[in-house]
């Protein structure tokens, strides 16, 4: 027994003795691996960094702690060492405030991207000259302002440099071209301006030539002048060349013949003049110098055998024919422009054969013979325009079963004849139909199918998730908003050009993501590009746009933080790329998955499924008393719901006594005014449903009655609260409501009656043969400001119109201007509510904002309202064949001033006074400006105006018509007589004046506000 007891101690202390040696050996070596660990981060970067918080607001929810490192701080990657920090990524964090001098401490960064931070205002700190260690340096898509700093030359091992999409001023330094290493060079959309620095003429010896191993010249969109310097073609890796849409002159450089690796040359929207140069990379895919002042005749470039896009229009060629080297590209040629181009002669008898042709844009011309289709039409084809030639003739030689492309021959000789034997070719062959913008083809837009017509069964429960049509799980997706600067294929309305993107994307991603240390997971499923639409906004509306969503793994809400940073990282920086058609592409906006996911985020998952398994319980109890009561009003419940008007009970006058004036009509009632619905009494059709002109028995009131149709129907509780809601605006410049019917399965709005038609009807339409004087139009914008700056701060709550523009400026019996149609307004949002973007205004009225983001703001209302004004100014629509009028405007005052502009004006407005005209157009220019942030109030908008129309602004309608003004409280104003001031017929007309409570939040959540009146012309 003892022999056992001592031989078993014997062993434990063996054991013991190599277990306490174990385990000092294991410290030995934890000691080794967590000493890097707890190291702590550079002081000098600690304080650089909480510098930088204090600048961007004190927001303890951006960093807190006292070590970046070793706790992880958001953006924040660090050394091996964990001492130092090399990057600094904060990518749409909603910073707000300058980038302080302090920034230049981050001796080690490596990576600083603080892009698509709109709050990001101020110069650029010369300090981040200091960081001369930093390799990637991205700030698009800010605030930024200023001169770029020539400090920024001192940053020599820089490849990728990008400010673009800011509002920086002054001239590229030539400092710039010490950056040796560059790769990338994008300060596109800016307002630079001067000429492009070069090591031959600067006083440094250096400029953009001096970068030998750059691929990307992105100099597009601002205001650069004098000569392209001949000293760029000197960049044997130069990739792409985009220079459009600047003031350049002088020719095109012959010297562009040595890029041997050119692939796209955008030189558009210039002022450039000679001929095109005969030598030019025979590798190149993109050739655009539409809109300059060229001359000569295209050369033989025979050569170029890999064109995929070629835009020749509107320059000073000689006449010459149909250009036959076109033929060496036959196989590739997705895009043929050459409008406006003094093309003479037959068109050659296989154009329509080239196998990847899809646009064919040769409008404005002097081409003649016949148009031949041959029986192998092209399949890829899809648009034809040759409207304005002096065709005479088709060849059909294709079968009558052959699927033909939309082909335009309006203004051709052979329209002038009987054309009903075109009728098989195509019906609308000879019809003048505007040009869409951009492509010139019927689709501005693309709307993945999925969109509506997914196999999922049911749709996401909550409003804040995202339904994934390929998996059918929900979830909050980031979402990448991608500009393609220069796409070759003319159709965008084609599945399967999008299809092509989102396999690129995922490929790509992947590949990236594979190579990931640790490694991330990205399923092809988790990607779906959503929609495309050209940018209506800008002066090249050849660039088109695409949002691509990026959802969570299936059983997640919302995408790691981790992965989410990398995907990011990876389209700022340019990793994710893309093939013919879509280069280049940038990056133009992205929300995060967190901005909503946010709180779901934040909470652990053992919290919550402690809090599901007790609310479980809870609501079982809960559940089984509701089942009580839910029995004993479910009858109640249910006849509430056909009729929520019940407690509405109808006076004898037809009133409901919880509005503010708007009466309740019967079925026969709207029935008597309208005849019975009579077409004769039709005045317009809209989105909504039909519009009547009604007469009321026994008045003679004319009103105008807004019928739903089927489609536009609500449910009978949201047209209650939108009655509701529409009975408590009432404003001189708004059109008030009458009154409302709401039986026998109807929804009709009725409103009060505007005998003279719209604005657009005035300016373009059947009353423009009685042009608006001066005076009048002044009057019309003022009213119309009025009416706007009413939505958005008097009203209770505050209202976003949506869709401001000049079709729905009314005009009342005395020409008082009266804002309509609130069939796409919503209350205002909360400002933190980043998913506001379910309705969409017109086209030609929506601010560039709303093309990036979806997100529709006061502001966007402003922006609308400046393009009326310019309506106002020059009697165009907002969108016609000479493009955009925003641009129009913009382009033409910066390169010919006041003068120029004059020459836009509507010819009526000929002898208005200079001062009056610059001062209009000002405003209008400030309300059309590219960002919220640059854009004014309506309030400041309508002080503005009334300081323009002087001391009639008093007299109009609408003058102190608040939310607090009150009848028995008006101030009385003295009645001055104002000789010759007052338009012959002026009156002002009375209007009711709200009674509601001030002007709540503008915090207030928001709700559906689908009422309006919007009458189209028939």
């Amino acid at each position: 027994m003892f022999s056992w007891t001592s031989s078993r101690m014997a062993k434990m202390k063996e054991n013991l003795t190599k277990s306490c040696l174990s385990v000092a050996l294991a410290m030995v070596y934890l000691n080794s691996v967590w000493a890097p660990a707890m190291a702590v981060t550079d002081p000098g970067d600690v304080k650089a960094l909480l510098s930088l918080q204090q600048a961007w607001g004190g927001d303890t929810s951006l960093w807190s702690g006292s070590d970046p490192c070793l706790e992880g701080w958001l953006g924040i990657l660090c050394d091996g060492s964990k001492t130092r920090v090399i990057s600094l990524y904060l990518v749409r964090r909603d910073l707000a405030g300058e980038i302080p001098p302090e920034i230049g401490s981050l001796s080690a960064l490596q990576n600083l991207d603080l892009s698509f931070n709109s709050g990001l205002v101020g110069e650029v700190p010369a300090e981040l000259g200091s960081l001369t260690s930093l390799v990637y340096l991205s700030l698009q898509q800010c605030g930024l302002s200023g001169m770029i700093p020539p400090s920024l030359g001192k940053l020599v091992n820089m490849k990728f440099f990008a400010l673009n999409n800011n509002r920086f001023t002054g001239e590229i330094p030539s400092a710039l071209g010490a950056l040796v290493n560059l790769t990338w060079f994008d300060v596109a959309s800016n307002r630079l301006s001067g000429p492009l620095p070069v090591s031959t003429s600067s006083a440094d010896g250096l400029g953009l030539d001096t970068w030998p191993n750059i691929k990307h010249y992105h100099l597009n969109d601002n205001n650069f002048s004098g000569f392209i310097p001949p000293e760029l073609g000197n960049a044997p890796n130069l990739l792409h060349m985009l220079l459009e849409v600047n003031s350049f002159s002088g020719p095109i450089p012959v010297t562009f013949g040595n890029l041997s690796k050119l692939v796209i040359l955008s030189l558009h929207y210039n002022k450039l003049t000679g001929p095109i140069p005969s030598t030019l990379n025979p590798g190149l895919h993109q050739i655009r110098v539409s809109n300059n002042q060229l001359s000569g005749t295209l050369p033989d470039l025979s050569a170029l055998n890999q064109l995929e896009y070629v835009d020749f229009s509107n320059n000073s060629f000689d006449p010459q024919p149909f250009p036959a080297w076109l033929n060496s590209s036959s196989s590739t040629l997705q895009t043929i422009r050459f409008e406006n181009g003094s093309l003479t002669g037959p068109l050659p008898v296989d154009i329509l054969h080239y196998p990847a042709l899809e646009g064919l844009y040769l409008q404005r011309n002097q081409l003649n013979g016949s148009l031949t289709i041959p029986e192998n039409i092209g399949k890829a084809l899809r648009y034809v325009s040759l409207q304005s030639n002096n065709i005479l003739s088709i060849v059909q030689t294709a079968p009558n079963t052959t699927v033909l492309p939309e082909i335009q021959l309006e203004d051709n000789p052979l329209c002038n004849k009987d054309t009903s034997g075109l009728v098989e070719v195509s019906p609308t062959l000879c019809s003048a139909e505007v040009e869409s913008i951009g492509s010139n083809s019927s689709a501005t837009k693309w709307i993945s199918p999925l969109d509506s017509n997914n196999s999922c069964q049911s749709p996401c429960t909550n409003s804040w998730l995202t339904l994934n049509p390929y998996d059918c799980n929900c979830g909050v997706p980031l979402i990448v908003t991608l500009e393609f600067r220069a796409l070759t294929s003319s159709n965008i309305d084609d599945d399967a050009l999008w299809e092509s993107l989102r396999n690129q994307t995922y490929v790509s991603l992947s590949n990236l993501i594979s190579q990931n240390n640790p490694p991330l997971k990205l399923e092809e499923t988790q990607i779906w590009i959503k929609n495309a639409f050209f940018n209506e906004t800008q002066v090249d509306t050849s660039k088109v746009q695409a949002k691509l969503y990026i959802f969570p793994l299936a059983g997640s809400v919302i995408v790691d933080q981790l992965t989410e940073d990398f995907i990011k990282t990876s389209f700022t920086y340019q990793k994710v790329t893309y093939a013919s058609p879509f280069k280049p592409e940038i990056v133009i906006g992205i929300e995060p998955s967190r901005d909503i996911g946010r709180v779901v985020s934040g909470i652990s998952k053992a919290v919550i499924i402690g809090i599901a398994v007790g609310a479980g319980a809870l609501l079982a109890l809960v559940a089984f008393l509701a089942l009580v009561v839910l029995r004993l009003k479910r009858r109640a419940e249910e006849e509430r719901k056909k009729n929520p008007f019940a407690s509405w009970q109808k006076a004898e006058a037809g009133e409901a006594p919880s509005l503010k004036g708007a009466r309740w009509f019967t079925f026969d009632d709207i029935k008597s005014m309208t005849n019975n619905f009579d077409d004769d009494n039709t005045l317009g059709v809209g989105g909504y449903g039909k519009v009547y002109k009604g007469v009321m028995a026994g008045t003679g009131a004319v009103l105008a009655v807004k019928r739903a149709q089927e489609g536009s129907k609500q449910g009978a509780q949201e047209f209650k609260n939108e009655i509701e809601l529409l009975s408590r605006v009432h404003h001189n410049n708004l059109v008030g409501l009458v009154g409302f019917c709401y039986e026998k399965a109807e929804q009709m709005l009725v409103y009060e009656y505007m005998p003279n038609g719209s604005l657009t009807d005035w300016l373009r339409g059947g009353k423009s043969d009685q042009p608006l004087d001066w005076d009048r139009r002044l009057l019309i914008a003022l009213g119309a400001a009025r009416g706007v700056a009413y939505l958005h701060e008097n009203a209770n709550p505050p209202i976003i119109h949506r869709d401001v523009k000049a079709c729905n400026i009314l005009l009342d019996k005395s020409m008082n201007a009266k804002v309509a149609d609130f069939g796409l307004s919503m209350l205002v949002p909360d400002e933190h509510d980043k998913r506001n973007h379910t309705i969409k205004g017109t086209t030609g009225y929506l601010d560039p904002e709303y093309y990036a983001t979806s997100i529709m703001t006061p502001k966007s209302d402003v922006y609308s309202f400046g393009v009326v004004l310019l309506e106002l100014v020059t009697g165009k629509p907002p969108v016609s064949r000479d493009g955009h009028i925003v641009n129009q405007l913009k382009n033409t005052l910066n390169r010919a001033g006041l003068t120029g502009v004059f020459e836009l004006l509507d010819p009526v407005l000929v002898d208005t006074p200079v001062q009056d005209l610059d001062t209009f157009v000002k405003i209008a220019l400030e309300c059309v400006g590219d960002t919220s942030i640059e854009r004014p109030s309506m309030h400041e908008v309508v002080k503005q105006l009334e300081a323009l129309v002087g001391p009639k602004s008093y007299f109009m309608p609408g003058g102190d018509n608040t939310v607090s003004a009150k009848p028995e409280k008006r101030k009385q104003r003295l009645l001055v007589k104002v000789p010759n001031e007052f338009p012959d017929g002026f009156e002002p007309a009375s209007g009711q004046v709200s009674q509601a409570s001030a002007s709540a939040s503008s915090q207030q959540s928001f709700s559906k506000y689908s009422g309006g009146f919007d009458p189209s012309p028939r």
